[in-house]
């Protein structure tokens, strides 16, 4: 098995097209075709159905497709690595982040590291932890921010900082008047939008202390959730960071959530070792996150490495 096999078997598995790959990787198609054909005795599965819009991989084709994808990522890391080796970091580094922590910090890292890193090239993922865990495992990024209970036995992290739960609401149906914090009985019976991930958080949360959770509708998009918001449909359960604008308009008030916290740590898988461009971006968030904890104390609390046994 080669790297051009695996590398056109991708290509057209991605275009879903012989045709279109051959144009992309500059090939004939006779020869691309020939390729996938070795590549299919070889591992003695077919790999691709055809039919008269394209290609369509099998269920052997996608397992290949994730872990060609891997190899074909790290191969082009490592010639990277090994050229720049002496010198200053270079290549691809994959980023995965839930939206708070886009809201936060992402903005400064970016115009920091093409700054001090002009050879980097950040590849930026921004979803809910379990989107960015399932990234981290299949190797299509490199370092991920992510709720640290979102741990995983092929996953090392290293805890970041804490932020406080907020209920967020449309000021007219705000049932609270000023309190300028909540208990989580506050919940009761409020018709909530949440994350399926939060929801998963908030129903931790609920076996340690007294309150009902009412939730009208899961989005596992922060666009969705925020227009859900903005339509009046309901309350919503976040971090701050993310609304910021909506705390700062009079339309929306909020309050935070005592006793409700989302900890976020900082992931990459335990069998791939980082890059020297993932290690000088770790170090830069790490930066990042002790100058917000210092800066933003109401919202943001730095949490202590644990001692290794």
């Amino acid at each position: 098995m080669d790297f051009v096999s695996l590398r056109y078997f991708v290509e057209t598995a991605r275009q879903r097209s012989i045709s279109k790959a051959a144009v992309s990787l500059g090939v004939v198609q006779p020869a691309l075709s020939r390729r996938i054909q070795l590549l299919e005795e070889r591992l003695g599965e077919p790999l691709l159905m055809r039919h008269r819009r394209g290609v369509e991989p099998t269920e052997a084709g996608l397992l290949v497709l994730e872990r060609a994808e891997l190899i074909l990522r790290m191969t082009t890391q490592l010639e990277t690595e090994v050229r720049s080796q002496r010198g200053v970091p270079a290549g691809q580094v994959g980023i995965g982040f839930p939206p708070s922590v886009g809201s936060l910090f992402i903005g400064s890292l970016l115009t920091k590291s093409v700054a001090r890193y002009p050879r980097v090239e950040l590849h930026l993922q921004e979803d809910y932890s379990p989107a960015v865990r399932e990234a981290l495992l299949a190797g299509r990024i490199d370092i991920g921010i992510m709720s640290c209970e979102a741990q995983h036995p092929d996953l090392v992290f290293k805890p970041l900082f804490e932020e406080t739960m907020w209920l967020i609401g449309r000021s007219e149906a705000w049932p609270f008047r000023k309190r300028r914090r909540l208990e989580p009985k506050a919940l009761n019976d409020l018709p909530l939008v949440i994350g399926s991930f939060m929801r998963t958080l908030l129903e931790r949360h609920q076996a340690k202390s007294d309150f009902r959770l009412r939730v009208i509708a899961e989005a596992d998009s922060f666009t969705a959730a925020r227009a859900a918001l903005y339509a009046g449909v309901g309350f919503l359960v976040t971090p701050p960071s993310p609304i910021d604008r909506e705390l700062a308009s009079p339309k929306f008030t909020g309050a935070p959530l005592n006793g409700l916290s989302i900890s976020r740590g900082l992931f990459h898988h335990r069998d791939r070792p980082l890059t020297q461009a993932a290690r000088a971006l770790t170090e830069m968030i790490n930066q990042e996150v002790q100058q917000l904890c210092a800066s933003r104390p109401d919202m943001l609390r730095a949490l202590p490495i644990p001692e290794r046994a």
